[in-house]
């Protein structure tokens, strides 16, 4: 019911109550209440409804001067009804008819309560004309009005609508901009879809319907059309080949860019790389009509596309020599890559173009049959390349062999030799070596199980299953070699004394930076390190950090359903996020800084075998680890010299006790 100010309900009925019962009520009758912008309508549930409407709006529309009964037609009397019958705009507009068999219609019928008829588009009380600057409808407006909804998330979400926020695409397109440049005779969304009967894409008789777009576009654009349809898409489109692309396939949908624009899928640089691929190097889709793939390849090898990848803007395209609408196969007389019309097509861009020139073939295809001669150069080079780098590489690996094999046997029998490491840490770290490279590979292997190289590793015979097997027991490996270690290295006096050699100093801070200047040439020598550098201290650190980390993600992955009976799966997203981007770190030092150390730095080059031996010479002992060798020597002499002293003191006591006796 409405409701308002009570006196004014009276005045009014005692004003209408004598009117007589067939006169209609007039505006002026109906503003009597409607100009109240306190007049509400109760919905129900607690919902109001505003009945008030401005005078001005409503005299301003297209039906200001027809009045309200109308529309209402039912209003005849005031006080009218508060529950007044749907306004049927068929009565007056034919339009109506069709906006019934529309998809929308079908939608209001069934009761669709997100959907509102008429009004929606048009309007409610400040109806206007189409070429109204101010209409809903106008071409200025009618994106914005339609996307009302098509940009609304949820109503598109509810009701499976395919596309997304289609105004705003239509906004960036050229129709959009002819529109705003004055034209209004460019293209809006009711000359696509329809005004009234909108009718879905899979509805055959729809204009946006897959056969029938070209026919839409070519309202507007009819020179494409006609040279469309003698095209092989467009025959193939007649033909009912649904794979045969249309307007939009290359053009876009909503967001349609002019050819020259950089934005444009027509644009020379988009054109081969993207838009003509989209079909042709699809293997399902050309194996059923006969048609060679692999064409993208070699435009991109060529001049042209290489320019194109470049940036240049001047640069022949599929287009360029294939046409944009008039497409025709290569025996047809009229086609452009016809044999009679080669030298014309190249013309275009190169004025000296020669029969030579254009008899060439464009896509350079060794493996093609056609191309026999350059197809055998290609594999004479291969083999070429093979034997002469091949041979290379035997040559060099041998040399590099000896000289590891001897620089491996000095460190083993040489006599002038030095024991960094015991056969203790030499064995753990050769342990922790071959754990670390089996947890690399199977780690990877399980992230990217259709890799080559990791499908030759494991025969790509290995399932899943075996490949987390694998990687478990080998992190259950690196887990329990922590833990020796950290006993090792808290509970024996050997351990504690390593562990405290590989403390951070302020002195490492220094040493990495005249470390710096030497490399540059600020400084004539390197530092000396004591038994560990900053480089190892930093390596060491990083790997007690990495194994902790990659321990603990692993076990939260392993036992992944013990682990969620107390953490959220979040905590668990973090943990494998964690242990992926952990995995590549740990991988890249190794690869970065501990192989440059071991191998690449001139000092340990073809390598430094310490690893393996536990030694080093006396020489690289005494030049890299000076400050351990003079502390080392000073307690030697230290000692040394505590021992003669003892040895003295023990020949005095001798020599007394026989002038005593």
């Amino acid at each position: 019911m409405f409701t308002r100010s009570v006196p004014f309900i009276i005045l009014a009925a005692a004003m209408f109550g004598g009117a007589g019962a067939s006169a209609a009520p007039s505006d002026e009758d109906c503003m009597a209440c409607h100009s109240d912008p306190n007049l509400t309508k109760d919905m129900g549930n607690g919902v109001t409804k505003s009945m008030y409407l401005d005078a001005a709006v409503f005299s301003q529309s297209i039906h200001g001067a027809i009045g309200c009964v109308a529309c209402h037609a039912d209003i005849v009397d005031v006080p009218h009804d508060p529950d007044l019958k749907p306004v049927n705009c068929g009565e007056c507009h034919a339009e109506a008819e069709a906006y019934t068999l529309s998809l929308h219609g079908k939608a209001l019928a069934s009761g669709d309560k997100d959907v509102g008829g008429c009004i929606d588009c048009h309007g409610k009380h400040d109806t206007r004309a189409s070429s109204d600057p101010l209409s809903m409808t106008n071409p200025r407006n009618l994106a914005q009005t339609c996307g009302r909804c098509h940009s609304d998330a949820k109503l598109v979400k509810t009701h499976m609508v395919s596309i997304s926020e289609p105004s705003e695409s239509y906004l960036k397109g050229v129709h959009a901009k002819a529109i705003a440049a004055g034209n209004e005779k460019a293209a809006v969304c009711s000359d696509c879809h329809g005004a009234h009967e909108i009718l879905p894409s899979n509805d055959a008789s729809s204009p946006i319907a897959h056969a029938h777009i070209h026919e839409t576009c070519g309202k507007c654009h009819e020179k494409e059309m006609a040279e469309f349809n003698r095209s092989i898409h467009g025959r193939a489109l007649e033909a009912g080949i649904k794979d045969a692309p249309t307007c939009i396939d290359c053009h876009g949908e909503h967001d349609i860019e002019p050819p020259k624009a950089s934005e444009s899928a027509m644009a020379a640089q988009t054109v081969s790389r993207s838009t003509c691929p989209k079909c042709h190097e699809d293997e399902t889709v050309m194996k059923k009509y006969g048609i060679t793939t692999h064409l993208q390849a070699s435009y991109m090898d060529s001049y042209h596309g290489m320019y194109s990848v470049a940036g240049g803007e001047v640069v022949a395209s599929c287009a360029s020599c294939h046409g944009a609408h008039a497409i025709l196969p290569q025996d047809d007389p009229a086609s452009s890559i016809n044999p009679a019309n080669v030298v014309k097509t190249c013309a275009q861009c190169h004025e000296n173009a020669t029969a030579n020139f254009a008899a060439s073939p464009v896509h350079v295809i060794p493996t093609d049959p056609g191309q026999r001669v350059l197809g055998f150069v290609r594999v004479a080079y291969i083999w070429l390349i093979i034997v002469v780098l091949g041979g290379m590489v035997v040559h060099n690996m041998l040399l590099m062999a000896r000289h590891m094999v001897g620089k491996l046997r000095e460190e083993l029998h040489g006599a002038d030799m030095h024991r960094r490491f015991s056969p203790g840490q030499t064995f753990g770290h050769l342990l922790l070596m071959i754990t670390f490279i089996v947890l690399a590979i199977s780690g990877f292997a399980l992230r990217y199980p259709d890799n080559y190289w990791l499908k030759m590793i494991f025969f790509n015979g290995a399932s899943i299953e075996m490949r987390s097997t694998i990687h478990r027991w080998a992190g259950a490996v690196l887990i329990a070699l922590l833990m020796v270690h950290a006993a090792q290295a808290l509970l024996t006096r050997k351990g504690r004394r390593e562990m405290g050699a590989f403390l951070p100093k302020l002195q490492d801070v220094r040493d990495a930076f005249a470390n710096i200047g030497y490399a540059v040439g600020l400084r004539k020598r390197p530092p000396t390190y004591d038994r560990f550098g900053y480089a190892e201290k930093l390596e060491y650190w990083g790997l007690m950090w990495g194994s902790v980390l990659m321990g603990v993600t692993g076990l939260c992955m392993w036992f992944a359903e013990d682990f969620m009976r107390y953490f959220s799966k979040l905590f668990l997203d973090i943990a494998a996020t964690i242990h992926y981007y952990e995995a590549w770190l740990a991988v890249g030092t190794i690869l970065v800084w501990h192989m440059y150390f071991v191998i690449f730095d001139p000092h340990s080059y073809p390598m430094n075998f310490a690893w393996l031996t536990g030694r080093i010479s006396d020489e690289e002992f005494k030049k890299r680890h000076a400050k351990q060798y003079e502390r080392e020597q000073k307690e030697a002499a230290s000692t040394k010299e505590a021992g003669d002293q003892s040895s003295v003191l023990a020949t005095s006591t001798v020599a007394d006790a026989k002038d005593e006796a």
